[in-house]
């Protein structure tokens, strides 16, 4: 079977980055890419482990970017749920968080086996931590899980607790994301980075005192960023 490509386009705006950007991060090597015809390719596969390793510098390039894409279709909303979102949990290590996500995944998907789940998070965390800066993480498997659709679940714990963020600084917000297709899961994946980068929506997240005010404040952000 031939490997999935995605055009300019398409990475555009699953990392949120204008195509102009994204050209020049694969021009200088930034970016795995091939040119076939002249016109850049991307094997998802390929941005999927380059996303892995670089999810945390992602921000930086978005800063340099003075036109970065934006979609004007939200793909959140519906699909992060109250039933997976738990608030306060009393998790303290990074086993116990990840084990909290993955039995969130199942209540919510009867497709996933919250085992399964675990090992190929612990797996992927073991590769490299997903915890970014300001207290968030962003657990993922480590391949992708046969599942009825794209599953996000969300857990705060009651403390900080150090998931691997590289400055040493601890992380309360997870958020994991979890998807049948690779493709699906960088869309997610680019999304959620992006909307975690505005520190009053982290500020109100920590404040919540129910898992459906969680949700809400998602997709409400996320309905502004696409009408931006």
């Amino acid at each position: 079977m031939a490997a999935r490509t995605m055009t300019v386009k398409e990475l555009a705006r699953t990392l949120h980055l204008s195509q102009n950007e994204v050209i020049r991060m694969a021009e200088r090597d930034m970016l795995p890419g091939q040119k076939v015809r002249g016109q850049w390719q991307f094997r998802t596969g390929e941005v999927w482990n380059w996303l892995q390793e670089n999810l945390q510098g992602l921000d930086d390039h978005r800063g340099r970017d003075r036109h970065p894409a934006e979609s004007d279709t939200t793909i959140l909303s519906g699909v992060l749920k109250d039933a997976g979102v738990t608030l306060d949990a009393t998790a303290k290590t990074k086993s116990s968080v990840l084990r909290t996500l993955s039995d969130l995944a199942a209540a919510v998907d009867p497709y996933i086996d919250p085992a399964v789940l675990l090992e190929s998070l612990t797996e992927r965390e073991e590769q490299v931590s997903t915890a970014l800066e300001a207290g968030i993480a962003v657990p993922h498997p480590a391949r992708p899980q046969y599942s009825e659709g794209p599953i996000l679940a969300a857990c705060r714990t009651a403390q900080g607790i150090y998931f691997g963020e590289r400055g040493g600084g601890m992380s309360d917000l997870f958020f994991l994301v979890c998807c049948p297709e690779p493709e699906q899961h960088l869309l997610f994946l680019g999304r959620l980075s992006k909307l975690l980068l505005n520190a009053e929506l982290l500020d109100a997240l920590r404040r919540a005192e129910s898992a459906g005010e969680f949700v809400d404040l998602i997709e409400n952000a996320e309905r502004r960023l696409c009408a931006k």
